[in-house]
Order: structure tokens, then C-alpha cells, then sequence
């Protein structure tokens, strides 16, 4: 069974929860019972709060219409644009309300911290990170300096530097050991990275402080069958198990639990449910599915849909598309997702991604190529038994 902790919702789709910090100029109608710019204002963050967008968007552009100076009504207007996906709108209102004059002012800090929300949503990972990071500079209004260091970590993480991110979410955890949304996303990182005991570690610490997470027990799950502990894993997706349904995002979290339980007759429906709803993480369970009852043109139509919805490639994934090429016939193409599965260098199907790859060379008859990586497989992997009798049948034939 495959263990696909990136199929699990990555951090970026968090960024969608976040809400705009408040801002709310004095509530005064005018003569004749008109609205003034504060009133639009404050009912346009009244309906932002509440999640309507549409109705915030029009409160909030009549209020930047009717003070075009006001740099908060601006701001507010732009954090609706980034909940609509208007990034590149939203960017250009926020450049404008940057003042040079008052560098370190509460404004410039919000909107330091929304452009990087903007560019995080983009996927301009590095420029997220800049301005998040030129938001923390700003020493004012540091309650806000643990969403914005969550942000920068996931930015961080999401443009390769492992090592930054790590030491964001650490910060986190120095000023509030009881984080627990910081040490799921710690342990994550760590997990990739291939550190299993200190991901073990976090994730349970997270699971300390909150034990309704399905994501952590999951992840957790997750980690222990890659130490070797299925039994730990077992508990984890069992604690998982009991936890209430709430929402149809808990409904596709059963559904994975079910899917790493073995349950698979009710996680096909689940997975089902999940898609119709707008899940689309949803493909990946679908493909692996798929793969089960040897459907392969399912699989890869599954597993492509899911990775265009994806913020980062899953190694997984590029391996098992790959199982799926090689079972059509195509070696040439599965060779390409193995090529890309193996950029990941920690991954934990980097040994598998190395076998088919070998596979490949074999059923296509060039032996050399086979022999020439599968010298190098043996001292990476040692203990596989069946590579050195191989290697051993290929060195007498071509070595």
C-alpha cells in the first residue's frame, strides 16, 4: 500500500482561512441616513468575516471609491481579491499603500504580510517569503508574528528551503510550546527529509495539544509505517477513527484512514463522495484504487488530475505513474516520471523509483544501461538480496 503524505492537504490550501486583521474606522452615518466609507467599510468586513467575498468585494470597493486615500479601506479590498484568486490585483492596491516615509508602521506591516499571502498563492514562493520576512522586521503589532511566521514556513518549505522553514515553525514553538499546528508542520518537513524519530516526536506533541486532527494522526501514521511500525501506525489511524464528522473534509479524512486500514469497499465511495464535493486530493486514493484492480488508464487520468491540483510534485506519484506506463507498455514515458521522482532525493520511494527504473532498461533489452545502474543500486542498497543475484546474472552477460 502506498503512503502518500503529500496527497494529504499541503499547507498552502490553509491560506484560504486566513482572515483579513480588522481595521475599522468609527462607524458615523451621515445627514439623511447615507453610508459613509467607514460604514461600507466596516459592513464589507462584517461579510469578509462571515465568508460571503462577493458581498464583501462590493461593500469594500465602494468604500475605496468614495476615500480613495484611505490606506485600511485599500487593504481590506486587497485581502478580498486574494480570497477571490484577483492576485495580481490584489498585489498592485497593496504595492501602492507601502509608504516610504513610515517604513515601520503598522500598515506597511499588513501588507508586507498580505503580498506574501498574494505571492503564496500564486506559487511565487520566493517573493511570499521576502515579504513575509520584511513583515517580521516591522516591530509593531507582533500579535501578528505567529501567522506570519506559520506563512513564511510554508513558503519556505514550498521553495526548497527545507532549512529556513524548519527554523520559522521552530521560532513558533519557542514563543508557544503548545502550537500544535507548528509541530504538524514541522514534523511534516522532517518526515520528508527522512528524519523519522524527530517527525515521530512532533507529531505526536501536536496530537498532545490537539487531538482532533486527522491530518496529524494521519501524518503520524504515515511516518510509523516508514519506520517499520505498523503497529503504532495501526493506533494512529484507529485513534483517527474515532474522531467526529463534521464536515465533508472529515469525510475524505475517514476515507483515507479507511484506505490505509484496508477498508477499501468503503473508502472507494468516500474518495467518490470527496471528488463531488470539490476534494480533489481525493485522485490520488482513486488512482491507487485503480492500480488495485488494474485499471491503469483510470489510474494515470486520476493521478494527473490530482498532480494539476497540487502546489509541489509527489515522488509517489511520479512513481506510480510510472508503474502505470510500464504496465501499458510505455518505457519511455515511465522513464521520464522516474527521472522526476528521483530530483527528490530523500524521498522514500527513491529505492523503489531506482528498481523500476532498472526494470525498464531490462524489458527494453539494453542490458548495459541495466547493469551500469544497478552497480551503483547494489552499494546504495546492500541488503537487497535479489539486486546482487541480478547484477550478478548482468555482469556475466555485459559487465
Amino acid at each position: 500500500m502506498k503512503v502518500n503524505f503529500s496527497s494529504i492537504k499541503t499547507s498552502i490550501k490553509r491560506v484560504a482561512a486566513v482572515t483579513a486583521v480588522t481595521v475599522v474606522s468609527a462607524f458615523v452615518l451621515t445627514g439623511c441616513g447615507e453610508k459613509s466609507a467607514a460604514d461600507y467599510n466596516k459592513e464589507g468586513m462584517a461579510f469578509y468575516e462571515s465568508g460571503d467575498f462577493d458581498q464583501a468585494k462590493s461593500y469594500l470597493e465602494k468604500a475605496t471609491s468614495m476615500d480613495k486615500k484611505n490606506v485600511t479601506y485599500k487593504q481590506n479590498y486587497a485581502m478580498v481579491l486574494i480570497q477571490q484568486g484577483q492576485q495580481d490585483e490584489a498585489i498592485k492596491i497593496l504595492e501602492e499603500t507601502l509608504s516610504s516615509k513610515k517604513k515601520d508602521d503598522k500598515n506597511n506591516k499588513y501588507a508586507y504580510r498580505a503580498l506574501g499571502l498574494a505571492y503564496l498563492n500564486s506559487h511565487d514562493y520566493n517573493n511570499a517569503v521576502i515579504n513575509f520576512a520584511a513583515a517580521l522586521k516591522i516591530e509593531t503589532a507582533n500579535e501578528w508574528n505567529t501567522d506570519i511566521r506559520y506563512y513564511l514556513g510554508n513558503a519556505q518549505e514550498l521553495a526548497g528551503d527545507t532549512t529556513g522553514a524548519v527554523a520559522s515553525y521552530t521560532k513558533i514553538l519557542r514563543a508557544d510550546d503548545t502550537n500544535a499546528l507548528a509541530y504538524e508542520a514541522r514534523a511534516r518537513i522532517y518526515r520528508n527529509m527522512g528524519e523519522y524519530e524527530s517527525a515521530r516526536e512532533d507529531f505526536m506533541k501536536a496530537l498532545s495539544y490537539d487531538s482532533g486532527s486527522f491530518e496529524t494522526y494521519i501524518g503520524l501514521a504515515a511516518c510509523c509505517l516508514e519506520m517499520g511500525d505498523q503497529a503504532a501506525a495501526d493506533e494512529a489511524l484507529f485513534q483517527a477513527s474515532l474522531l467526529d464528522i463534521q464536515t465533508n473534509e472529515d469525510k475524505y479524512y475517514l476515507g483515507v484512514v479507511h484506505y490505509y486500514q484496508g477498508k477499501f469497499e468503503s473508502a472507494e465511495p468516500e474518495m467518490q463522495y470527496a471528488l463531488a464535493n470539490g476534494i480533489e486530493e481525493a485522485n490520488f486514493y482513486l488512482a491507487e484504487l485503480a492500480m488495485m484492480n488494474s485499471d491503469y488508464e483510470t489510474a494515470k487520468e486520476c493521478f494527473t488530475t490530482y498532480s494539476a491540483s497540487t502546489v509541489v510534485e509527489s515522488p509517489t506519484v511520479c512513481n506510480d505513474m510510472a508503474v502505470c506506463y510500464m504496465k501499458t507498455g510505455d518505457y519511455e514515458t515511465a522513464k521520464g516520471w522516474i527521472e522526476k521522482g528521483l530530483v527528490y532525493e530523500t524521498s522514500a520511494v527513491k529505492q523503489e523509483l531506482l528498481r523500476n527504473e532498472i526494470a525498464c532498461y531490462e524489458v527494453e533489452g539494453d542490458l548495459k544501461a541495466a547493469y551500469d545502474k544497478l552497480a551503483e543500486y547494489v552499494v546504495a542498497y546492500p541488503e537487497d538480496e535479489g539486486a546482487a543475484q541480478e547484477y550478478n546474472w548482468l555482469h556475466d552477460r555485459v559487465g
